[in-house]
């Protein structure tokens, strides 16, 4: 009997035979894949040069125009990354409020006019924003006229991607400015205003300043990188 014929007939060799191939076509493919995760981990540890390009984006969660009462704060709430098309795709860095404001102070009575009006004192904005553990506050002043500030809270090494050339591995890299999901969830912020009249000399005419206008906007910031090794980037140039 040939051995086709005997293969043909034979349930254990037909089971020998398709191990045989099994393995045959598997190891190439297994070592294959073996030296390429090798390689992908030694990428991530290996120490070395690396140029860190990357672009911000500011994505907004909210805006308003409100009066704020003197002592009275503005709670900013139920905002959230939901509202936000793939925000899980989105390494969300941090978040800021800008506001911008004026001067609501008032002078009345019959003696305010020209000089004897007195002038008006300056005011105190203070803004807070807030997610998870993540909370930051920055007070600005309007100097009796006008003015703005922002508050910026970030949870990752901004630091590092103000750097031209690192040299660390890339999994350090990334561990310091990729978020990793920190951005997703809640927010929410405070406005508040200490608002101070100024004095009038004349003592028919009365300052008052009940609180102030304040514009502001909330946005998240996104920071979309690319890490490359600096030499390859020599190269390209």
């Amino acid at each position: 009997m040939s051995f086709m014929d005997d293969l043909m007939n034979n349930r254990d060799k037909q089971i020998m035979a398709i191990s045989i191939v099994f393995f045959v076509l598997a190891f190439p493919t297994y070592f294959f894949l073996s030296a390429a995760n090798a390689d992908s981990s030694a990428n991530l540890t290996a120490v070395t040069l690396y140029e860190i390009d990357g672009e911000y984006t500011y994505i907004e969660l909210d805006a308003g125009d409100e009066f704020i009462p003197n002592g009275d704060p503005l709670m900013i709430d139920d905002l959230h990354t939901d509202a936000i098309d793939d925000a899980e795709d989105l390494n969300i860095i941090g978040v800021r409020m800008t506001m911008s404001y004026t001067e609501a102070e008032e002078a009345n009575g019959a003696g305010c006019a020209g000089p004897l009006g007195g002038q008006p004192a300056a005011d105190t904005i203070t803004g807070m924003t807030m997610h998870g553990d993540y909370n930051e506050t920055a007070s600005g002043s309007n100097e009796a006229d006008s003015g703005s500030h922002t508050v910026v809270s970030v949870w990752v090494n901004t630091s590092l991607i103000d750097e031209e050339i690192v040299l660390m591995s890339k999994g350090e890299i990334i561990s310091e400015i990729d978020s990793d999901g920190a951005g997703l969830g809640a927010y929410s912020a405070e406005i508040s205003v200490d608002a101070q009249a100024g004095n009038a000399p004349s003592p028919l005419c009365q300052r008052s300043d009940d609180g102030e206008d304040v514009t502001y906007t909330i946005e998240l910031i996104v920071f979309d990188y690319d890490i490359k090794p600096f030499f390859e980037v020599i190269e390209e140039l």
